[in-house]
């Protein structure tokens, strides 16, 4: 696999380079630079079939280079120091992310999810999302979603729950559809901290923008506009009130 390595830091792309020898020797990098426009070239030169991309380099972003490539034929990761907002639009969108200092785990996670079958419109309805949730505000954001044969592209707003089973998770949304998804409830809690979710129970995630009411019998269960009707755990119920008396 043909590797090409976009940052402004000599050291940061040194470091990749040892990595990508120590972990990935199937992995040649055929070209290196430290700029949008000079990465650019670099690109469109050596064809690459991966790109290790830094989001904020000295004239300009890594979403600056994509924006001037155009579709994208090439597996994308991005190495970036952002901030935990910055890493939720990646998470929104699905897309490979390395924090910087890179960890050698993770670099060999991101490497292996770059091996499997390359789908560029997957990828490239990704990053579009990516780009324009940079670009949205936090309540009008879109995540993508992906079962074992579709790839969705949801309003975080039309959310109406998420409930757990095993290490997957079902969505329910306000138009009626369910998607399933393999990813832990877990993993959804921690990616919707920023917005109106609240972990009622071990096994469902609600958003109270489609909050109906709770009544406290049977232990205490919550109604959404949807029509479910989900209990909620005893240890949360005083946590829920705080949050209902702020909205």
């Amino acid at each position: 696999m043909r590797v090409v390595l976009i940052d402004d830091e000599s050291t940061v792309r040194e470091n990749l380079k040892i990595l990508l020898n120590i972990y990935a020797s199937d992995m040649e990098v055929v070209g290196e630079a430290g700029g949008v426009q000079e990465g650019l070239d670099c690109i469109r030169k050596h064809e690459p079939d991966l790109v290790l991309l830094d989001v904020e380099m000295k004239d300009g972003t890594g979403f600056d280079l994509l924006a001037m490539y155009g579709e994208l034929d090439f597996k994308l990761i991005f190495v970036t120091g952002h901030n935990a907002y910055a890493i939720k639009a990646f998470k929104y969108s699905a897309i490979d992310y390395l924090l910087k200092p890179v960890d050698p785990e993770e670099l060999s996670k991101a490497l292996d999810k770059a091996r499997q079958f390359f789908d560029s419109q997957d990828q490239n309805l990704r990053v579009a999302n990516l780009v324009q949730n940079k670009q949205t505000p936090c309540l009008d954001q879109k995540i993508i979603l992906k079962d074992a044969e579709t790839v969705y592209l949801v309003a975080i707003k039309d959310i109406v729950r998420c409930e757990s089973e095993a290490n997957y998770t079902h969505f329910y949304l306000a138009d009626g559809r369910h998607i399933m998804v393999s990813r832990t409830l877990k993993e959804f809690d921690q990616i919707f901290a920023c917005q109106s979710f609240f972990r009622a129970h071990q096994s469902h995630l609600i958003n109270l923008n489609h909050f109906d009411r709770y009544e406290k019998k049977e232990g205490g269960v919550v109604f959404m506009k949807d029509g479910s009707i989900l209990p909620v755990a005893v240890r949360k119920k005083d946590a829920l009130m705080t949050v209902l008396e702020t909205l």
